[in-house]
C-alpha cells in the first residue's frame, strides 16, 4: 500500500449542492522465473552507462532542497481537516552530484472527528548507488472502505471502518549486477480499535482481521532499475519483484505469503513528452487479513472508488500520456484496466474494470524534477480525486 494523501480524498461524487463529494508457494517459482526471464532480456537491451562522472563531492548539510505547503479538507465522515505535506531532497555526504538524489516525505493531517495520518516515506542512496534503503514510517487512525471481497462486489454494500495502526515498512538493496539490486524487507502493521459496523458487511464477511491483528511480514526483494530520474523518469525500466511471508514466529497475527512484481516502463516521446505504463500482478495465499488484501482504487487504477474491489490476486494495466504545458505547469491524460480474483488462476476470466482520467502537475523542486500531482479519474461507477507529491508511478 502505497499512502498519499488519496486517504483524505476518497470516493467523488457529483451533488447539486456543494459540488462534489469526496469520500474515502504455489506460483512462487513460475514468479521468480518470470522476473528473472525479464530481467535478464533487459539487461542485454541495456547496458549501464556510468561514465562522465563529476568529481565533485556534495556535503548534505548543504544540498537540501525542501518543499512543503499546507493542505485543507472536508468529507461527511472526517469533517473538517488540515495538515501539510512536504518533501526534502539531498544527497548524503561524499556522494556525487550525478548520484540519485535520497529524499523524505512528511504527511500529517488532522481532522475535527479525531482521524490522525502521519507518515514518512524515504528513499536514501548511498556509495554510487550501490546500496539503497527505503521504506515508510507512520501512524494512522483513520476511514476506510469496505464494498466485500471479489470482483462481483456490490457498491450499495459499501461501508467505512475506522482503525488505528502503527506503520513500518524497510528494505535494504545492495547492487549485485549493474542496475540490478537484491536484498531484504520487512513490513509491520499493527491494527488496534478496528470498528465496524454492526450487522454490516464487513461483519457479515467470511474473512481474517475482523478482530484486530499484527501483520509482520519478512521477504526478499529485486529490483531492476535503468530510469533516468527517481522523481520524473523520461526513459528506461523499473521492475520489482518481491515474495513475503508473515507468520507466527515473526510476531504475526496470521500466517500467508504474498508475491508481487510492478513492471514499469518509460519512453520519452517528441522533446518533452513522456510515455509511462505499469503492469503489476500480485497473489496472496489463503489467511491474508482484510486489510492486506489487493485491491483496485490504488494509484494505478486512479478513477475507481478505494478498495471498491477487493481480492487475494490482482492484475492491472495503466498507461500515462505527460506533457509540459508552461514553465512549471504539466498535465498528463491516463487509463487504466484491472481486475481481482481469488487466485491468479481465475484472473484471465475474471471481469476487467476500467478507469481514465486528467490532472495538472507543477513543478516544486526543479531540480530533481519533484511534483506536485492533482488528478481526477472516473470509472462506470463514480470519480474520484487525487492530490499528492511525486508521479502515481
Amino acid at each position: 500500500m502505497h499512502v498519499s494523501f488519496l486517504h483524505m480524498w476518497r470516493t467523488y461524487k457529483p451533488r447539486s449542492d456543494f459540488g462534489f463529494q469526496p469520500k474515502l508457494k504455489t506460483f512462487k517459482n513460475l514468479a521468480l522465473s518470470i522476473l528473472f526471464v525479464f530481467c535478464t532480456t533487459v539487461v542485454k537491451a541495456q547496458n549501464r552507462s556510468k561514465t562522465s562522472k563529476q568529481p565533485t563531492v556534495r556535503d548534505s548539510t548543504k544540498n537540501w532542497k525542501i518543499s512543503a505547503f499546507p493542505v485543507a479538507f472536508y468529507t461527511p465522515e472526517t469533517a473538517f481537516g488540515f495538515g501539510g505535506l512536504g518533501i526534502g531532497t539531498f544527497r548524503l555526504k561524499d556522494e556525487t552530484f550525478d548520484t540519485r538524489p535520497s529524499s523524505i516525505q512528511l504527511g500529517i493531517s488532522y481532522t475535527t472527528k479525531s482521524q490522525f495520518l502521519l507518515y514518512a516515506p524515504f528513499e536514501f542512496y548511498k556509495d554510487d548507488e550501490k546500496w539503497r534503503l527505503e521504506g515508510e514510517l507512520g501512524y494512522y487512525k483513520y476511514f476506510y472502505n469496505f464494498f466485500g471481497v471479489g470482483i462481483d462486489s456490490k457498491e450499495e454494500d459499501e461501508e467505512t471502518y475506522e482503525v488505528t495502526f502503527p506503520r513500518v515498512r524497510i528494505g535494504i538493496l545492495r547492487e549485485l549486477f549493474p542496475r540490478f539490486f537484491a536484498g531484504l524487507a520487512y513490513e509491520f502493521d499493527a491494527f488496534y480499535n478496528l470498528k465496524i459496523q454492526e450487522s454490516g458487511t464487513l461483519e457479515a464477511s467470511e474473512v481474517p482481521g475482523k478482530q484486530d491483528g499484527t501483520i509482520s511480514n519478512l521477504g526478499v526483494v529485486a529490483v531492476y532499475d535503468t530510469r533516468d530520474n527517481v522523481f520524473f523518469p523520461t526513459k528506461g525500466f523499473y521492475i520489482q519483484g518481491n515474495l513475503f511471508t508473515s507468520s507466527q514466529i515473526l510476531g504475526s497475527s496470521f500466517s500467508y505469503s504474498k508475491y508481487e512484481l510492478d513492471n514499469r516502463y518509460y519512453q520519452k516521446v517528441g522533446k518533452k513528452q513522456v510515455v509511462a505504463a505499469n503492469l503489476f500482478l500480485g497473489n496472496s495465499s489463503k489467511g491474508t487479513p482484510f486489510y492486506d488484501l489487493y485491491y483496485l482504487g490504488s494509484k494505478r487504477t486512479r478513477g475507481i472508488n478505494n478498495r471498491r474491489f477487493q481480492d487475494n490476486a490482482e492484475l492491472s494495466l495503466a498507461l500515462e500520456y505527460r506533457f509540459p504545458i508552461a514553465g512549471r505547469f504539466g498535465a498528463a491524460v491516463f487509463g487504466s484496466t484491472g481486475t481481482v480474483a481469488p487466485d491468479l488462476g481465475k484472473i484471465v476470466s475474471s471481469a476487467y474494470k476500467n478507469a481514465a482520467g486528467a490532472g495538472l502537475r507543477y513543478i516544486i523542486n526543479k531540480r530533481d524534477g519533484v511534483r506536485i500531482r492533482v488528478d481526477y479519474g472516473i470509472s462506470d461507477e463514480r470519480g474520484n480525486f487525487y492530490f499528492t507529491i511525486k508521479e502515481a508511478f
